[in-house]
């Protein structure tokens, strides 16, 4: 037989196609030779060469299908598609592109799917301990240096699904994931990153850094397993609406809801003009089994006439919680604030549950402020509304009071 020859024939006991040396026989069954058939075998001579690269290709497909969750966009620039392979433990790991001379690296996604396994983005030029991944290599496109920020864009018209944590093996650095189509968390959360921004706004680039976002629609969900962003000093949330079914636990966290542009460092947000699609019915809704649990919670709705809903318990344990809305906002559950609360709408304030403050309070409502439930300040309550509307059993209480209207 010459050694460099090959057939691909039928196993019928397998039901496949397999490649063999050239004596092999086509088949077999009883321990009688069976007559092959041209439709039944293939014959054909492939070099050594041929034998390796349908070896690959296999290999490709089977990688391709345990990864289906994470794929680059084939569309995007060769420089945007991130390298996904897998940790010796079986962990998606994304080996992040090149980061501009402003830290940014890129990464576009046809879909950006998160297992309750987590994923691995490789910020490491050697090879080093993660803690879902164990030891990986080196990450060989960050030759020039690490990233400071790894921006994951999806292209797509499905949510993302963050069902499992997100970590940066290497150098800390702040993830990005945007979504335009939307995002939902069910266990959900980061490692190893110094902030952590989930947005449903297009990312703006320019010269290489990241400039800001800019939202014009898609939502925000937390849900089941809710998520749990308490290793990150600091999480941003920003897209067109939020709803909050389940806890969510952070240090420094910010929520921005509407059509808005929104810079890089989250403290700009300019409005857009009136319009565009599909108004949310509320900017940010927290369900009775939901609640924001950080050191620091600002909450801002500033779509016109969307406001804001809270039945659980939104806390900041030990900052401020400050929540402003364009439309109205209603408050059945828990607010508190360690060192302070601030609410204000452009609409009508509506309390039937509690609001506690460990330092002052100011409810501040350009229409109805309605209160059937309790607000308590330990130093100064402040209230400024067109009208109040405080009943029988409402409770106002503690140090200051002072009541104003328009």
């Amino acid at each position: 037989m010459n050694k460099h020859l090959y057939r691909i024939i039928f196993n019928k006991a397998r039901g496949l196609l397999m490649v063999v040396a050239e004596i092999a026989s086509a088949g077999r069954e009883g321990g009688r030779r069976v007559r092959r058939s041209k439709t039944a075998v293939c014959q054909c001579r492939l070099s050594s060469l041929s034998c390796a690269m349908l070896a690959l290709f296999s290999s490709v497909l089977v990688v391709n299908s345990a990864f289906a969750g994470i794929v680059a966009d084939g569309q995007a620039p060769n420089n945007q598609q991130p390298h996904i392979v897998s940790t010796a433990n079986g962990t998606p790991q994304v080996n992040i592109q090149t980061p501009s001379q402003g830290g940014v690296s890129r990464n576009t996604y046809s879909q950006f799917d998160v297992g309750q396994n987590g994923v691995i983005l490789n910020n490491s030029r050697q090879n080093t301990a993660t803690q879902q991944g164990g030891m990986i290599l080196g990450n060989p496109w960050l030759a020039r240096g690490e990233a400071t920020v790894i921006l994951n864009e999806v292209n797509s018209r499905d949510p993302s699904q963050l069902n499992g944590y997100v970590e940066v093996a290497g150098r800390q650095a702040q993830v990005v994931i945007a979504n335009p189509a939307g995002i939902t968390c069910d266990g959900c959360g980061f490692i190893n990153a110094n902030r952590a921004t989930m947005t449903t706004g297009q990312a703006q680039l320019n010269n290489g850094q990241l400039t800001g976002f800019d939202v014009e629609r898609g939502e925000i969900v937390i849900q089941g397993a809710g998520m749990d962003n308490s290793r990150q000093d600091h999480t941003d949330i920003i897209a067109r609406s939020v709803k909050i079914n389940a806890s969510l636990v952070a240090k420094d966290l910010k929520v921005t809801a509407g059509r808005n542009q929104v810079d890089a460092s989250h403290r700009q947000i300019d409005k857009k003009a009136t319009g565009g699609s599909n108004r949310p019915m509320m900017a940010v809704d927290v369900a009775q089994l939901g609640g924001m649990y950080a050191n620091k919670i600002r909450l801002m709705g500033t779509e016109n006439g969307v406001g804001v809903h809270n039945a659980g318990n939104i806390g900041a344990q030990a900052g401020t919680l400050v929540v402003t809305a364009d439309g109205r906002i209603e408050n059945s559950g828990q607010m508190s604030g360690q060192e302070g609360v601030s609410i204000a709408s452009n609409g009508a304030i509506e309390n039937s549950g509690a609001v506690r403050s460990g330092a002052d309070a100011n409810l501040t409502a350009a229409g109805d402020l309605h209160n059937s439930g309790a607000v308590t300040a330990n130093n100064h309550l402040q209230t400024k509304s067109a009208t109040l509307n405080s009943e029988r059993e409402a409770c106002w209480r503690r140090g200051l009071i002072r009541m104003a209207s328009w």
